[in-house]
């Protein structure tokens, strides 16, 4: 899976009023839509003999409609804690519910979920196949919340992502941290970049190798070349 920092919902910068209102009102209606399915998904959460049937319906509308809405700061407590619930519970289709769960605080981007995006990606457990994608859309969102916030604790776990031991991790690291730096305007720090270096000289997996060397020839890395690194 690709993951972009930009969202669906986020505004161009050329976007008029009238298209910036016609957007809130279909953000608004989406979030409406999530809100309205979650009593629902706590109660399938809570049931140890759920069914699938009943998760995917009640899942429908964020598959069908609302895909990856930025909810508000005030809506992602629920969201946090349905998703512990469910690591406490597992049960049938739990990956899945994980899935929409974080793929809707990953797409809020608020400061206040930093703590929570770090803990997922650093949450483990035996026999745990939902892992890799976890850590990926924990720095997804980590990536958002550098960008928008800049905190310093999502930029340390995007670049933590870069040694993760699951080559899909990695690779999604270092474009994340890539385009947590380059798309907020700010410098690529040298250590990022000798570590992507790293990466394309010894890095055990072939598209990651790749990966990093296509990065180092982008025009960031030949204008950074030129004027000096700096961290």
């Amino acid at each position: 899976m690709y993951y972009d920092t930009r969202n669906p919902y986020d505004p161009l910068p050329d976007e008029t009023p009238e298209a910036l209102a016609r957007m809130q009102q279909r953000i608004e209606r989406s979030r409406q839509a999530i809100r309205d399915i979650l009593p629902r998904l706590r109660e399938l959460i809570e049931d140890p003999k759920r069914d699938p049937e009943d998760v995917y319906q009640a899942l429908r509308p964020y598959h069908l409609q609302v895909r990856e809405v930025p909810m508000t700061p005030a809506d992602t407590p629920e969201l946090e804690a349905l998703c512990r619930l469910v690591l406490e519970k597992g049960g049938l289709e739990q990956n899945n519910i994980q899935r929409v769960l974080l793929s809707l605080v990953a797409a809020t981007a608020a400061r206040e979920s930093t703590a929570f995006l770090v803990e997922m990606f650093h949450y483990s457990r035996r026999g745990d196949h939902f892992g890799p994608e976890r850590r990926q859309l924990a720095l997804w969102g980590l990536a958002r919340i550098a960008i928008a916030h800049n905190v310093p604790e999502a930029y340390a776990a995007l670049r933590e992502g870069m040694d993760d031991r699951r080559a899909e991790v990695r690779y999604t690291a270092a474009d994340l941290i890539l385009n947590a730096y380059l798309d907020a305007r700010r410098e690529v720090p040298s250590a990022v970049v000798a570590r992507l270096r790293e990466m394309a000289e010894m890095d055990s997996d072939k598209d990651v190798r790749r990966a990093a060397w296509r990065y180092l020839r982008e025009p960031w890395a030949k204008k950074q070349q030129e004027g000096g690194k700096h961290d």
